[in-house]
């Protein structure tokens, strides 16, 4: 089994090098901007293997000032095996136009998902990966929809802070990677068009409740511009359960 240093560096290599691959972009300009991240996720538990799952998300760009997203994401998650979880779910995303490179109108988008998560020990870290499925209805105010799919991967890294406590709760800290691929879709299907690395830390403000505060580069290839964007984004994320 790999220890929690190994697994910690795997996760930030990972994390380097694909943002490092994603940064060189091509011959299309690249634009630096700030942004602001804020979620809440819930999980409440309806039977000792099945949740009801919500996240959602207030993005902004900058330091709040300048709208970017809103997204809904509902869903059901069902354990299958120790450390096994399936789930499927809705998102809803109304993006409006936003940074140095803004679409010239709003987008509408509509996702239905499904995913598999494994976690496993590695000494006191708790690795998960995540592999998610979407199927996407995305369209501007003027146009109808179209059809899109995309595959994404998620390994997350966290573990307790040495002796850090907040509330006499241990404080976690947590290394993340996603990796995001359009499939069949023309000329970007089988090229990774978004990548996001972050590192945080996790606040315990009760037995069920933590916020996580952290850092996140996120690289984003938009064709339709056509430019890259890294957006250095502060994340803020509300995380509770509840139920059985």
């Amino acid at each position: 089994m790999l220890r929690a240093s190994h697994s910690l560096l795997l996760v930030l290599a990972l994390g380097l090098v694909a943002t490092a691959a994603a940064g060189q972009g091509g011959s299309w300009p690249t634009v630096h901007q700030q942004a602001l991240w804020v979620t809440t996720t819930l999980e409440h538990r309806v039977s000792p293997k099945t949740s009801l799952w919500f996240d959602g998300n207030w993005r902004r760009m900058g330091f709040g000032g300048e709208p970017q997203q809103v997204l809904l994401r509902p869903g059901i998650l069902h354990t299958i095996a120790p450390g096994v979880r399936i789930g499927a779910g809705y998102t809803y995303v109304g993006t409006a136009p936003y940074g140095e490179v803004p679409a010239p109108t709003p987008l509408r988008e509509h996702r239905t998902w499904q995913q598999l998560t494994v976690t496993h020990a590695a000494g006191p870290a708790a690795i998960t990966h995540r592999y998610r499925w979407e199927q996407r209805w995305i369209a501007t105010v003027t146009t109808g929809y179209g059809y899109q799919q995309r595959a994404r991967y998620m390994v997350r890294a966290q573990l307790p802070l040495g002796g850090l406590t907040y509330r006499s709760r241990a404080v976690i800290g947590y290394l993340q990677e996603e990796l995001l691929l359009p499939v069949g879709h023309g000329g970007s299907a089988g090229r990774f068009t978004q990548n996001r690395f972050a590192v945080g830390a996790g606040l315990p403000l009760t037995a069920r409740q933590r916020l996580d505060v952290g850092y996140m580069n996120l690289w984003n290839a938009i064709a339709s511009r056509p430019a890259n964007e890294v957006n250095h984004t502060v994340t803020i994320n509300w995380v509770v359960t509840s139920g059985r």
